[in-house]
C-alpha cells in the first residue's frame, strides 16, 4: 500500500505513528491507575477488566483526535503545498509537546487525586487556583506524589525522543518523494478528517456522541472508572453548564419546597428578612455555655471500626459513650472548605463552589454572631497558613475575633505544608483562652490537619504509632491529640462549663465499594458536656449546616432560623443531602443511599450500612427521584438565597 500511495504513506503515516504512541502512553497511564487504585479484595472477571480497557481506547482517541486536528491540516498543507517551510514543523513540534505535556500531566496527577476523592479529575481542581503555592507544597511534600510526576516526566522525555524520529523520517521521505496530483492528496485528506472527526465523537451515530455514561460496563464501581480518561471528565465538567433561564423559571416552586421540608424555619419573604436576632431577645435566660467545635481533618466512622475497618479512634470512641453521639451524620462535601462553610454558616455547600473565597459579599449566621451580644470572645484555629482558601477572611468577615494559625508558632515547630501539628494546636487554644479576662464565655472553631497527606507526626512526644503505615499513624495521632486537649482542659476552670463538638470535617475513602464513596461523607457527630447532656447514641439523621441551629438550642438562643439546619436533638426528617463535586447524593432515614453521578447520569439507591452493592433504583424509582427532585430544590433555593444577600446576620 505505501509503495501505491506515497503521500498518503508519509503524511498520513506521521499522524496514525502519533496516534499509535498516544494511545500507548495512555495504556500505561491506565494499568498505573488500576495498580494504584485497584480496591482490596476486587474479585470482578477478568473479562470486565479487558471490556473497560477497549473502552478505554475510544475515550483515549477522542482526546488524540481533538490533539491531531491541527497537526493533521498543518500537515496536509506542508507536504502539499510548503514542503521547504521548516516553520511549520517547528509550530507543529511546539504545539504538540505543550498539548502532550497538559494531557500526560493531567493523566498522571489523576491516579493520586482519584485516591483521594475516589473520583477522576474535574473543574474542581481550579478551587486552589487562587492559592497555587500552598497547593503545589501540599502535593510535592508527598515522596508517593512525587513518583507520579517522576512517572510524567519519563513519559513525556519519551514522547519527546520518538517524536522527533518520526519528525525526521516524515521531512527525510517528502524531500525525496514524487511529486503527486492535488485532487489525489485532497481525497486522502479528507478520508483522513473523516477517521479524525469520528474518532472525535467516539462513535458514528449522529444522535449523540460519546459520553461518560458509556464507561459504565460493569456493577463494580471501579472497574467503571477505569475506562474514562481524566481529561476527557474534565472538559467535560468544564462544559456543564445549568441554563440560568431554566433555573429561575423554576425557583418560585423550589422555594415553596424549600419552606415545605423546613416548616419551622423561617425564610425570607419578596426578599424581606428580618434581623436573625433582635435585641429584645438577649435575656438572661441564655445558658452561656462556652462552645469548642473541631473539625478534624478526614475523620469519617470508619476511623472508629465502621465498615469493617480498623479503630484507629480508640479514646474517640470511648470519649462517645461519654457524650451525645450522632451516629447518622454526615459531611456536606467532600473538602475542607464544604466542612467549614456549612458547620459554620448553616448552609449547605453547592456543588463545586468554593463558599470561603465566593461568599463574603456579607456576614451569615454564624455561632461567633449569634454569641457576640452576649459578651463571648471568638477563635478560629488552622494549622498552616490562615490565607489558605481564605480561611482568615471568611472567619473573620462571620464574628471570630482571633485567629490562631501557624503565624503563631516558630518554623520549627511545623510539620511541613499539612503545618502545625494537632497537640500544639489544641495547647495554643487552651493557651489563649486562658489568657483571656476570667470568667468571659468563648466559641472556637479548630480545624486540624496533621491526618492529610503528606502523612507525618511530631517525634518528640510520647506518642507511638503502631499503625501498619504513615496515614494509619497519623490517624491514631489525632486520636491521641484529642486525648492530650481534653486532659488539658480538663485542669482548666472553664471546662466544666463547655460544650466540646467533635466531627470530620469530611471523610476518607476507607473499605468503600461504590462510585460516590459513602465513608467520603458518613462523619461521627459527638457532642461532649455532661453538665447539660446525658450521654447516648443519637440516630437522628444529621449533617453539617445542623451544626449551628442545634449548638445554639443548648445555649437557649432565640433567633430567626432561616439557614438550612434543624436542631437535631428533637427534630427528625426523611433524609439529608450532600455533595461531591460532580455527584449528588441522599441518605434516607430508613438507611438507604441514592447518588446521581451527573457525568454518566448513573442513579443507584443502596443500602450503604452494610455497604451492599446492589442497585435497587429501578425498584424504588418513583420514591427516589421524589426525593431527589426535593433535593435539586433545597440545592437551588439555597443558592437563590446566597446570591441574593437573603441571609445577611
Amino acid at each position: 500500500m505505501l509503495k501505491y500511495f506515497p503521500s498518503l504513506s508519509y503524511f498520513v503515516g506521521l499522524i496514525l505513528k502519533l496516534a499509535l504512541f498516544y494511545s500507548v502512553l495512555f495504556f500505561i497511564v491506565r494499568l498505573l491507575f488500576c495498580y494504584f487504585n485497584i480496591p482490596e479484595n476486587n474479585n470482578e472477571k477478568f473479562s470486565d477488566y479487558l471490556s473497560a480497557y477497549v473502552m478505554g481506547f475510544r475515550f483515549d482517541l477522542i482526546i488524540i483526535s481533538y490533539v491531531l486536528m491541527l497537526p493533521a491540516v498543518i500537515l496536509f498543507l506542508h507536504q502539499t503545498f510548503f514542503k521547504t517551510n521548516k516553520f511549520l514543523i517547528t509550530g507543529i513540534k511546539i504545539y504538540l509537546g505543550l498539548i502532550t505535556g497538559l494531557i500526560l500531566f493531567i493523566a498522571c496527577a489523576n491516579i493520586p487525586y482519584f485516591a483521594q476523592f475516589g473520583s477522576h479529575i474535574t473543574k474542581s481542581v481550579f478551587a486552589w487556583r487562587l492559592t497555587p503555592g500552598y497547593t503545589l507544597k501540599l502535593i510535592f511534600s508527598s515522596i508517593g506524589y512525587w513518583g507520579f510526576f517522576i512517572v510524567f516526566l519519563l513519559l513525556f522525555v519519551s514522547y519527546f525522543k520518538l517524536s522527533n524520529i518520526f519528525f525526521r523520517v516524515y521531512l527525510k521521505n517528502i524531500s525525496q518523494m514524487p511529486t503527486t496530483s492535488l485532487l489525489a492528496s485532497v481525497g486522502r485528506f479528507l478520508v483522513l478528517a473523516f477517521l479524525i472527526f469520528a474518532a472525535a465523537r467516539g462513535r458514528l451515530s449522529f444522535k449523540s456522541p460519546m459520553n461518560e455514561g458509556m464507561a459504565i460496563i460493569s456493577q463494580n464501581a471501579f472497574v467503571n472508572q477505569i475506562a474514562l480518561n481524566p481529561n476527557f471528565t474534565l472538559i467535560k465538567s468544564i462544559s456543564r453548564k445549568a441554563s440560568k433561564t431554566d433555573f429561575l423559571r423554576g425557583i418560585k416552586n423550589d422555594l415553596e419546597v424549600c419552606k415545605k421540608f423546613y416548616p419551622q424555619n423561617q425564610f425570607p419573604e419578596n426578599g424581606k428578612l428580618l434581623s436573625a436576632i433582635n435585641s429584645s431577645t438577649i435575656a438572661d435566660s441564655v445558658n452561656k455555655l462556652n462552645v469548642v467545635v473541631v473539625l478534624m481533618e478526614s475523620f469519617n466512622m470508619s476511623k472508629m471500626g465502621y465498615y469493617n475497618n480498623k479503630n484507629l479512634s480508640p479514646y474517640l470512641t470511648e470519649f462517645a459513650k461519654e457524650s451525645v453521639f450522632f451516629d447518622r451524620f454526615f459531611s456536606s462535601g467532600i473538602h475542607t472548605f464544604n466542612g467549614l462553610f456549612s458547620s459554620t454558616t448553616g448552609f449547605p455547600s453547592i456543588y463545586t463552589e468554593q463558599g470561603l473565597r465566593q461568599y463574603t459579599k456579607q456576614p451569615f449566621i454564624t455561632l461567633a454572631n449569634l454569641l457576640k451580644p452576649y459578651g463571648y470572645e471568638s477563635y478560629f484555629c488552622a494549622s498552616h497558613d490562615p490565607v489558605f482558601d481564605n480561611m482568615e477572611g471568611f472567619f473573620k468577615l462571620n464574628g471570630f475575633n482571633t485567629i490562631i494559625s501557624s503565624n503563631d508558632f516558630s518554623g520549627d515547630q511545623s510539620l511541613g505544608v499539612t503545618g502545625i501539628p494537632d497537640h500544639l494546636l489544641y495547647n495554643k487554644l487552651v493557651q489563649k483562652i486562658n489568657e483571656a479576662p476570667q470568667g468571659k464565655p468563648f466559641v472556637a472553631y479548630v480545624m486540624t490537619g496533621t491526618d492529610h497527606g503528606p502523612w507525618a507526626i511530631p517525634k518528640d512526644i510520647s506518642f507511638k504509632p503502631t499503625g501498619a503505615d504513615e496515614k494509619e499513624n497519623a490517624s491514631m495521632y489525632a486520636d491521641w491529640s484529642v486525648k492530650q486537649f481534653i486532659d488539658e482542659a480538663k485542669k482548666t476552670a472553664w471546662y466544666k462549663n463547655t460544650v466540646f463538638v467533635f466531627l470530620g470535617d469530611h471523610g476518607q475513602i476507607m473499605n468503600d465499594v461504590y462510585d460516590m464513596p459513602i465513608t467520603y461523607h458518613h462523619i461521627p457527630f459527638i457532642v461532649h458536656c455532661p453538665k447539660e447532656l446525658k450521654a447516648e447514641v443519637n440516630h437522628n439523621l444529621g449533617y453539617q449546616p445542623d451544626i449551628v441551629r442545634t449548638i445554639s438550642s443548648l445555649l437557649n438562643i432565640d433567633y430567626a432560623n432561616f439557614s438550612f439546619g434543624v436542631n437535631i436533638f428533637k427534630e427528625k426528617r426523611p433524609f439529608v443531602f450532600f455533595s461531591a463535586d460532580d455527584k449528588l447524593g441522599y441518605v434516607t432515614d430508613d438507611d438507604h443511599f441514592f447518588y446521581h453521578l451527573l457525568s454518566t447520569n448513573q442513579k443507584n439507591y443502596v443500602k450503604y450500612t452494610t455497604m451492599d452493592k446492589t442497585n435497587y433504583y429501578q425498584q424504588n424509582k418513583f420514591h427516589a427521584d421524589s426525593m431527589y427532585k426535593t433535593t435539586q430544590s433545597l440545592y437551588n433555593s439555597a443558592q437563590y438565597f446566597i446570591n441574593n444577600n437573603y441571609f445577611n446576620f
